[in-house]
Order: C-alpha cells, then structure tokens, then sequence
C-alpha cells in the first residue's frame, strides 16, 4: 500500500482507545479527600506511577489503532504527534480535575508521567511489533 495512504478497517481498531480514555477520564475524577499525606500512596507517590500506567496502556492502545488505519507511516512524525497528544490530554485532565473535583489540584508532575508513559508505550509498540509505530499489518 502506498504511503500516507488510509485503510478502512473498521471501527473496532478504536474501542481499545475509547475504552482507555473513558478510564483515564474516570481515574480523574476520583475524590482524593481520603488520601492523608502520611499514607503509602502518597509517600511512595503511587498517583504518578498510576499515571504512567495508565497513560502507557493509552498510548499502546493509539499506537496501534493509528497504525491500523496507517495514517502515519512515519514513524518520527508518529511518534512527536503521540507525544505532544499526550502533554495536551494530559494538561487537559489535570486542568479539569482542579476545577472540577473537590480536593483535587492539577500537578505538573502528572503531566510529566503521562508523557513518560506514552514515551514507554511506544518503545513497547517497536519491541512488540518490531518496527517504528505507524507501520504494522492491518487485520
């Protein structure tokens, strides 16, 4: 298939992505009211490493819809794109979470693990797969 080109695959390859970010989104608006300073979660910073997961498993997810639809055979290019979606889904949430939900503030480091995360999903997509995102097989 030439470069640059869309295949049609179905709306399938994106219920894995829309499944991740409605969790993303929930994750979000959780309370954190019950979470003292002195607790395990917060001394061992549990929130960032959830965030990273979290953002990982969405950035896998989109690595590899985009990929199906071949809508980036690039894979430098891919790879900016997700990494700049991340920071603005990421700011995004952060920023809604502080206006939104009661005893919950944006923090800057969360953005910086969502970045992370996504920066692991796609070195995970290139020793999965075996090449660059952006260039898998389609179904």
């Amino acid at each position: 298939m030439a470069s640059g080109v869309t295949q049609n695959v179905g709306a399938r390859v994106w219920w894995g992505p829309a499944l991740v970010t409605a969790g993303a989104l929930c994750i979000h608006t959780l309370p954190g009211v019950d979470l003292r300073a002195e607790d395990w979660w917060a001394l061992w910073h549990m929130d960032k490493v959830l965030h990273f997961v979290a953002f990982a498993t969405w950035g896998l997810a989109m690595s590899v819809a985009l990929a199906k639809q071949r809508l980036f055979q690039t894979g430098v290019r891919f790879e900016v794109v997700m990494m700049v979606a991340a920071a603005i889904f990421g700011t995004i949430l952060e920023c809604v979470q502080d206006v939104c939900v009661p005893s919950r503030s944006a923090d800057l480091m969360d953005v910086v693990a969502d970045v992370a995360g996504v920066a692991l999903a796609l070195l995970t997509f290139r020793v999965i797969f075996g090449c660059r995102p952006g260039r898998i097989a389609t179904d």
